[in-house]
């Protein structure tokens, strides 16, 4: 039985090795126990940076190339049999995908699958290494190339290609656009070192603060391996074309005078622009849609009777938005489930896109979530809030479909336990996140592996929303938890604008109405901007240093972290334009959302920090926090964390600790 498998499904290079030169130290071609031909394949294309860097070649046997007219007469002796394929194999180039097997209590090995072969070019040498350059084209895209360089020059998704790694450590340096009457002509475009990857495809960011181009010589083509959506080129022209292009490339232009070019041109010749402008304009389009939606979304909390706050709902929408796990905290009987409805209705989910789980007290562990292996009836066995089968749908059926997971009010059990698992998986990148439901050595006996397969992958398109009661009948947040959750607390309007709001109710466009229009994975995920760098300014960094300090003096496992300063910097850059909530404003809840959250404990821990209540004056003396608030521009006024802090210093003040 086959324990661990793993399969790298993007495409390698190869050449037949050199006998003495295996890792294994056989000969680059044996005759296997079961007759067969097998031979190894040296590596000579750059692997994906998750691939084992001591492992230097790989198994293939025989029998796949017989596609290829490779016929392994066994009537021959095993000499002659061994030459006939390398007389084969040393005239061709590899590709192929790579798959670990591991049997269990044996060592692992890696096998060449769905090899290819192409004959070798002039210029090839023994220690040649091929580096791989992806093609996107009108046809893999659905753009044309003015639209692809408008997007790329905009820092938008391009298109997809999948004979590449999309791992964030795998960034290509250069990309081409093929073209053309015969689909011969090439564009190269550099240099970048980052990128990322969601449902539009890969989005580049270039390594300085311009793209160049340059048109692609028929040289270097001849000298290079075409595979699919590949070009694999000699690694010394890869370093000559990155020179050429840095420094004689073209640089991508400033696509507003493009515009305006165009359009003359177009008038002087009658010609109609309606496409011009729609490529042109796309990124007040992504706008628009996205103001569409919250007005969507704040009828529709009018239409459930739900009168919150509007910088409320866009302080939610933009927490959605940005990944993570969203919890709305508040006192029981607010609508806290029902907003998360409201958001649900607002993106037109159907029901299969949208669970709700009632958190039950007994919970101990992700099994009680996630359901368990059964190893006596061979069979995985899903925990009964319907969980597992969302996911696997969201993963296998309908990845381009966005879905809603709340767990309602999740901490009546500690979230630490039955949520653990999906804690640590949701901070990792999107492409990394996969949920383990068993070891992969039980598969092949599974009877439902089919449906229920030893990892599931939780993409994009599922969010993750809890809401929370805060009160004796529950249990407070570990750290673990703060550290990963946007943590949010909704206010409530006044009664008497309320019962004005609801008089305006009536005359908002009915539901029936708004069902016209519908938001699509797409459409919500071009709402995100998950671009990795830290956007914070000078005074904003500064202020969250000082106040982790202030912080690591309360106690040494208290502070703000790495990962809520990215965070925080991918929630304001994620505010949507003409947001009612400044910049200032989101950074203040973030620290209310992101810090406050945090501070837990004695008066003897935090009076320093938070200060002391004057129950007299009915303020707070002597504050740190405070203190630090004051050294930030006048346009923070941070509102709701000087509540926030009084509010703690207050709980101090009454009860020794705070609530």
């Amino acid at each position: 039985m086959y324990g661990d498998r793993k399969m790298w499904d993007i495409d390698f290079v190869g050449v037949l090795a050199v006998d003495g030169e295996v890792s294994t130290g056989r000969n680059s071609i044996i005759i296997n126990r079961n007759n067969n031909l097998q031979f190894y394949i040296e590596i000579i294309s750059s692997p994906p940076e998750n691939f084992p860097r001591q492992i230097k070649d790989v198994c293939g046997f025989a029998e796949d190339l017989a596609n290829w007219g490779f016929d392994d007469n066994t009537t021959l002796p095993h000499p002659a049999r061994k030459e006939a394929l390398r007389d084969f194999l040393n005239r061709y180039i590899l590709f192929f995908q790579v798959e670990l097997r591991k049997p269990t209590g044996t060592t692992e090995y890696h096998i060449a699958r769905n090899i290819h072969v192409v004959k070798k070019s002039d210029s090839f040498h023994s220690d040649t290494i091929l580096d791989a350059i992806p093609i996107f084209s009108e046809e893999t895209t659905e753009r044309t190339q003015e639209l692809f360089e408008q997007q790329l020059f905009n820092r938008k998704y391009v298109g997809d290609n999948k004979n590449i790694s999309n791992d964030d450590d795998d960034t290509p340096s250069m990309i081409l656009w093929r073209h053309g009457q015969d689909k011969q002509e090439y564009t190269l475009y550099g240099q970048f070192n980052m990128h990322d990857y969601a449902a539009g495809g890969f989005r580049f960011h270039p390594a300085s603060t311009q793209i160049h181009k340059i048109n692609l010589q028929l040289e270097y083509i001849m000298d290079s391996y075409l595979h699919d959506q590949v070009l694999f080129m000699d690694s010394n022209n890869c370093n000559k074309l990155q020179k050429m292009l840095d420094g004689n490339g073209e640089v991508l232009g400033n696509f507003e005078e493009m515009e305006q070019t165009v359009m003359q041109t177009a008038a002087s010749v009658d010609a109609p622009v309606l496409n011009t402008e729609t490529t042109i304009t796309e990124d007040k389009q992504e706008t628009d849609k996205e103001l569409e939606f919250m007005k969507l979304f704040e009828n529709e909390c009018k239409r459930m009777g739900l009168y919150y706050d509007i910088k409320d709902l866009y302080n939610f929408h933009t927490a959605m938005k940005t990944g993570g796990l969203v919890i709305l905290a508040g006192m029981s009987g607010t609508g806290k489930t029902k907003l998360v409805q409201c958001y649900a209705n607002a993106l037109k989910l159907g029901k299969s896109q949208m669970l709700f789980i009632p958190v039950r007290p007994f919970w101990q562990d992700d099994a009680d979530v996630i359901g368990y292996l059964d190893t006596l009836h061979n069979v995985y066995r899903p925990g009964d809030s319907g969980l597992m089968n969302l996911l696997t749908r969201a993963a296998n059926e309908y990845p381009d479909d966005l879905h809603i997971v709340c767990f309602d009010e999740m901490n009546l059990a500690r979230v630490e336990h039955y949520f653990s698992q999906f804690l640590s998986v949701l901070e990792l990148e999107e492409n990394k996140r996969f949920l383990k439901l068993y070891n992969d050595e039980f598969s092949t006996r599974i009877y439902n592996q089919n449906v229920f397969p030893s990892t599931v992958r939780i993409g994009s398109n599922v969010i993750f929303v809890g809401t929370v009661n805060l009160d004796e009948s529950t249990y407070h947040f570990s750290d673990k938890v703060l550290d990963r959750a946007n943590v949010i607390t909704l206010k409530i309007q006044p009664y008497n604008d309320v019962l004005r709001l609801k008089e305006e109710r009536n005359k908002e466009e009915s539901l029936s109405n708004r069902r016209e229009n519908s938001f699509s994975y797409d459409t919500y995920t071009s709402f995100r901007r998950m671009e990795r760098e830290i956007s914070l300014s000078s005074f904003e960094s500064q202020f969250l240093w000082d106040l982790h300090e202030e912080l690591q003096k309360c106690g040494r496992n208290i502070g703000i972290g790495w990962r809520i300063v990215r965070q925080i910097s991918t929630f304001l850059k994620n505010l949507p334009a003409n947001s009612p909530l400044t910049r200032e404003e989101a950074f203040d809840l973030q620290v209310v959302q992101r810090v406050l959250t945090k501070i837990r404990g004695s008066e003897e821990q935090f009076t320093d920090l938070l200060g002391r209540y004057n129950i007299d004056k009915k303020e707070v003396e002597n504050s740190a926090f405070l203190d630090l608030l004051s050294t930030m521009p006048d346009s923070y006024i941070f509102e709701r964390t000087q509540k926030e802090i009084v509010d703690k210093s207050k709980e101090l003040r009454l009860y020794g600790h705070t609530v």
